[in-house]
């Protein structure tokens, strides 16, 4: 399976009469097996399909990372007060407007992990600009999975370093343990200065150099430096070294969310749901019904429902009666009730929420105990005890969390069962 990865700039969007004019540049790296060889170069974002075409086998990518060039955007990190993650989450927009130039209702916020009494990384980005990069990374079949910024690839200062910095011959990119600015070459001393002139020992600094110009915008006496020379390297290459995205802000929440999660959600097992009994009930009148006219109708239905079925379950259905199948991946008893339609709104209204990005691995009803049983993976135990609270938030229901296992640094294995009180 192939990752691909692109760092767009130099982006615009100009609408005309007749089209729409997308513009930019991006860097791209594709990365395979680990007994491959990485791929990368450079395309204008209207030529992405065609060259990166000999590179997909016929098939997408099986992820796509988008690193925004962080001109685009503001990274803001704020310490918002509140009883609950709820609480926080709600307030985070009103916090981050104080630092915008724009109107918030056009602007989209995105966020890292929330919890009490810690800061919290958030970046802004013009909510037109956003959709424009995603239709035109569309046009070439491109979907990313994760969108974040270049920026937020630069490792956090530690205990060694006052300050990060990536450079190019026009750029520069500036991190601290609380800060992340793009600055111009041009201002870039003075930023240091401000961001780490005020310490009593010696400021440190470590440089990566990407430009063909030589580090010299500093005065050797007044810091200690750790300078890497990268003149060899692209700055999408950097940032897939260093990409982890447990540790960057991704963009894609919201309206935004990635269309391409291969894993089933809680939506679509409602809509098989209901499109499996109302296919079921089709099929019984049609075969009721006679001549040819019924039968082209029974093979019509039946035809839609295979489409359906192997959409939703990547595999062909065995037998002819799919609408039971269906409702059998459900565990959807002949005698359910008016309880599952509630438990299941209920689920699909909290996993849907942008704040959320569980993947759904089971659903199965119990009409006895009239209890909705669910196995999901999600991105780390905070985030489970998030998901957890907002499907308790609603006094109506008694949520039961169940098993947990940590399955990677990044994915964890839990189920929970919910039900009326």
């Amino acid at each position: 399976m192939k990752t691909l990865y692109l760092y767009l700039r130099d982006f615009s969007c100009e609408e005309t009469e007749e089209e729409v004019l997308y513009t930019g540049t991006v860097g791209w790296y594709i990365q395979g097996e680990e007994d491959e060889e990485p791929v990368e170069g450079e395309s204008h974002i209207v030529d992405l399909k065609s060259d990166l075409e000999e590179y997909q086998e016929g098939t997408r990518f099986n992820s796509t990372v988008l690193f925004l060039d962080d001109s685009y955007t503001l990274f803001v990190r704020e310490s918002v007060p509140g009883r609950s993650v709820p609480q926080i989450r709600r307030a985070l927009p009103f916090a981050v407007e104080n630092y915008l130039s724009d109107d918030l209702e056009n602007t989209h916020i995105a966020h890292g992990p929330i919890s009490r009494g810690s800061a919290v990384d958030c970046v802004a980005i013009e909510s037109e600009v956003l959709g424009n990069i995603l239709q035109a990374l569309k046009l070439s079949d491109l979907f990313p999975t994760v969108c974040t910024t270049l920026g937020m690839q630069i490792p956090r200062t530690d205990a060694e370093h006052d300050v990060h910095i990536v450079m190019n011959d026009e750029s520069a990119w500036i991190r601290t343990t609380e800060q992340l600015a793009l600055v111009n070459r041009d201002t870039l001393a003075d930023a240091v200065t401000l961001l780490s002139g005020h310490r009593e020992s010696v400021p440190a600094i470590k440089i990566w150099n990407f430009g063909e110009d030589d580090a010299d915008f500093y005065d050797e006496s007044m810091y200690e430096t750790e300078l890497f020379d990268n003149r060899g390297m692209s700055l999408v290459s950097f940032a897939v070294e260093h990409f982890s995205a447990n540790d960057c802000v991704n963009l894609l929440q919201g309206q935004y969310s990635s269309r391409e999660n291969k894993t089933v959600n809680v939506r679509r097992w409602i809509m098989t749901g209901i499109f499996g009994l109302v296919c079921l009930y089709a099929y019984i009148a049609l075969q009721a019904a006679e001549g040819m006219w019924a039968m082209f109708k029974v093979n019509a239905v039946q035809d839609e429902m295979k489409a359906q079925f192997v959409e939703i379950y990547e595999e062909q259905p065995r037998g002819s009666n799919i609408a039971q199948q269906m409702r059998t991946r459900l565990g959807l008893a002949g005698d359910a009730t008016r309880e599952f339609d509630v438990l299941i709104e209920r689920l699909a209204q909290v996993v849907s929420s942008p704040v959320h990005s569980p993947s759904i691995k089971s659903i199965r009803y119990s009409a006895v105990l009239k209890e909705l049983s669910v196995e999901y993976r999600i991105s780390d135990l905070e985030a489970m005890e998030d998901f957890i609270d907002s499907l308790k938030s609603n006094n109506k229901f008694t949520v039961t969390p169940g098993n947990v296992q940590t399955e990677t640094e990044n994915r964890v294995l839990a189920s929970l069962k919910v039900s009326l009180k």
